[in-house]
């Protein structure tokens, strides 16, 4: 294709998502943990929309509190929902 002079085509641009909204149970836990709030404002749209889906996506009650539970603890850390697998 080179050879030829071929250029592959152009992939559009896709729009960025929207933010995503804060659930209630999340902003309120953040107002109770200053740490947590400020490393959560500091974080890009994506880190945030993680956490958001991650605590979201529960399908019980009992997953989703142990669910915000710990990011509310790996935010005060200053942890991104993923830092595990970051070198």
């Amino acid at each position: 294709m080179n050879e030829k002079g071929i250029k592959s085509p152009t992939r559009s641009k896709r729009e960025p998502k929207p933010e995503a909204k804060v659930p209630g149970d999340l902003a309120t836990a953040l107002g109770k943990n200053k740490k947590a709030r400020a490393a959560f404002d500091d974080f890009t749209r994506s880190h945030r929309r993680e956490y958001i889906e991650w605590i979201t996506e529960a399908k019980t009650d009992a997953t989703r509190q142990r669910r915000l539970e710990t990011a509310i603890e790996w935010m005060a850390e200053g942890k991104s929902r993923n830092w595990k697998y970051i070198n």
